[in-house]
C-alpha cells in the first residue's frame, strides 16, 4: 500500500518524514503505524479515497513521532531515521540521566529541557533512566553550564540527579551499539557525587568498584585505622591536583597543618601519595572503602 502511494504521488507523498511545512499535507496512519503525508494539492476525491484505506490523523505530534523514530534507532537498531537527517548533521552526543518521574513530571521535565535548548531531544528509556540527545555541535555547553541545568532540575523537582555526557558519536549504523555501550556504562557506574559525569569519571568509578577483586587487603586494613581527618586531607590533596596550598584553602586549614596530616597518612599506610602511582592506589582504596561503608 505504502509503495503504491509513493509510486503514484512521488514527491507529494512522505513516509515517516517531518517536512518543513507539515500543514501543507494530509496525514494518515496505516495498519503498521507508518506516518504518511499526502500533499494537499490532491483532489478532494483522491483525499476521500485515501481516507477509506488509511486512518486520517487530524493533529500530528511531530515531537512524539520524532522521539519514536529515535527510540527505534537507538534501542532496536532501525536505521531508517538516518536517511531523514540533515546532511550537515554528522555527529551527536548523549546526556544520560537518572530520574524517578511520574508521567506529569516527565512532561514538565521535557518542557524544561526544551526551554533550555530547542535542539535538545529528551527520551525516557525506562522508569528510572532517560537520555537527552544533544545536537549542539557548533558551540557545545560547558560542564559548568550543564551543572547549572542539573541544579535547576533538582530544585524544581525536589530530586537528586546525575547527568552523564558522552563524547561525540558519528551518525551511522553503529550508533545503536555505541548507545547500548554508553547506557550500560552509565547504569553500572554513575555516582551521585558529581552533578555531571564524563567518561573518565565513570571509568574511575569502575576501577574503584574493582578494587575488591585485587589483593589490597593489607593497605585497606591500614587505611581503616587512619583517622578520618587524615583521609579527608589526602582526598582533598589528590582531587586538587597535588596542590598543598589550594587543598588547605578548600578545607580551611593552615598549610602546615594540612601538610602534617598528609605526612602522617603516608607514614601510617606506607603509600606515598606524593608519587603518582601510589597516589592512584590510595585514591581507589579510599573511595572503595567509602563505598563499602555506605552499602
Amino acid at each position: 500500500m505504502i509503495g503504491s502511494l509513493k509510486e503514484l504521488y512521488q514527491e507529494k507523498c512522505l513516509i515517516d518524514e517531518m517536512p518543513e511545512h507539515p500543514n501543507d499535507y494530509y496525514w494518515f496512519n496505516d495498519e503498521t503505524y507508518h506516518l504518511i503525508g499526502i500533499s494537499k494539492t490532491i483532489t478532494p476525491a483522491e483525499k476521500n479515497l485515501i481516507s477509506l484505506m488509511l486512518d486520517e490523523i487530524v493533529a500530528v505530534d511531530f515531537n512524539q513521532h520524532t522521539r519514536l523514530l529515535w527510540l527505534d534507532l537507538l534501542l532496536l537498531g532501525k536505521t531508517k531515521i538516518l536517511d531523514q537527517l540533515p546532511k550537515s548533521l554528522t555527529q551527536i552526543r548523549f546526556i544520560f540521566f537518572n530520574h524517578n518521574f511520574d508521567s506529569e513530571n516527565k512532561v514538565q521535565f521535557d518542557a524544561l529541557i526544551k526551554q533550555w535548548d530547542q535542539q535538545f531531544l529528551t527520551l525516557f528509556l525506562s522508569g528510572h533512566y532517560g537520555v537527552i540527545i544533544d545536537f549542539t555541535t557548533d558551540e557545545p555547553y560547558t560542564i559548568e553550564e550543564l551543572e547549572d541545568l542539573v541544579e535547576a532540575v533538582s530544585q524544581d523537582f525536589y530530586c537528586s540527579m546525575t547527568f552523564y555526557r558522552t563524547h561525540y558519536h558519528s551518525l551511522d549504523e553503529s550508533l545503536s551499539q555505541v548507545f547500548a555501550d554508553e547506557f550500560n556504562l552509565f547504569q553500572n557506574y554513575y555516582s551521585g557525587k558529581l552533578l555531571v559525569m564524563q567518561q573518565q569519571d565513570l571509568l574511575i568509578q569502575y576501577l574503584i568498584e574493582q578494587v575488591g577483586a585485587f589483593e589490597f587487603n593489607r593497605f585497606k586494613e591500614k587505611i581503616n585505622q587512619i583517622p578520618y581527618d587524615q583521609i579527608e586531607v589526602v582526598k582533598c590533596y589528590l582531587e586538587n591536583n597535588f596542590n598543598l596550598s589550594f587543598g588547605a584553602k578548600v578545607l580551611y586549614m593552615h598549610r602546615n597543618t594540612f601538610m602534617n596530616k598528609l605526612e602522617r597518612f603516608i607514614q601510617g599506610t606506607g603509600l606515598n601519595v606524593k608519587e603518582f602511582r601510589q597516589a592512584v592506589i590510595a585514591y581507589l582504596l579510599i573511595e572503595n572503602l567509602e563505598n563499602e561503608a555506605k552499602m
